[in-house]
């Protein structure tokens, strides 16, 4: 594949054997995006049909193609220049018959898919929750990074319809938000599938969690991870 050119404002690096843009300015991929996609793929099959909820620039698309076999990838973005940026890396690396990129409001995607419609739904949400922590002026951090759009409570009922009965759901999160994610799931009637911590380093205290819920299955606990 040929490099892309790239704007001043954007940054182009390596993801898998895929060129990826970013906004300099924009929310940039981290290695919790990583550690999710990892984390994910060992639950899907070539058959699973996946929706990433705040898909951002396309990371996990990218990451899922080239970690599985899934032939149906779906981004969601809400933010324009983000959705735009995600639609391009798709289209530099020839992925378009696997991935497809929507812009719209996670929160309204009840009304645009039936129960079920996915078999597997993943996010890596806005860790920073409504109304605490000190809101980004750049608005693309800001819906990365805080609830400004849509909190937990949205994010498990949206993802609950997309997966439908049989359907898995991956997310990651900060530890420090971990009751809350058990209290919200058992809510909504989801079950915790495997569950795994992630620290910073050998040593230092868990700071991140990944979780798969689903409607049916029991617990796994993993071992910690380190990145």
């Amino acid at each position: 594949m040929k490099r892309p050119d790239i704007t001043e404002q954007e940054t182009i690096e390596s993801l898998g054997p895929y060129f990826f843009i970013q906004r300099k300015a924009g929310h940039r991929l981290t290695s919790d995006t990583v550690a999710l996609a990892e984390f994910a793929a060992q639950s899907l099959s070539e058959n699973d049909t996946l929706i990433d909820l705040g898909t951002a620039t396309g990371a996990l698309p990218l990451l899922f193609s080239c970690k599985t076999e899934l032939t149906s990838i779906t981004g969601v973005e809400v933010d324009d220049e983000a959705a735009q940026t995600a639609a391009r890396n798709v289209d530099v690396n020839g992925l378009a018959d696997r991935v497809s990129i929507i812009k719209a409001d996670y929160r309204n995607l009840t009304g645009m898919y039936p129960e079920g419609a996915f078999t597997a739904v993943v996010s890596n949400p806005p860790y920073t929750k409504a109304g605490s922590g000190r809101l980004s002026p750049l608005m693309q951090r800001a819906i990365a990074r805080s609830e400004v759009l849509g909190g937990l409570p949205d994010l498990i009922k949206v993802s609950k319809h997309l997966a439908g009965e049989a359907g898995k759901i991956f997310y990651v999160f900060p530890v420090s938000r971990l009751a809350e994610m058990l209290a919200e799931s058992q809510k909504c009637g989801l079950n915790v599938r495997r569950l795994r911590f992630i620290n910073a380093g050998k040593g230092k205290e868990p700071g991140i969690f990944l979780i798969e819920l689903g409607r049916q299955g029991g617990l796994e606990i993993e071992a910690p991870l380190s990145i």
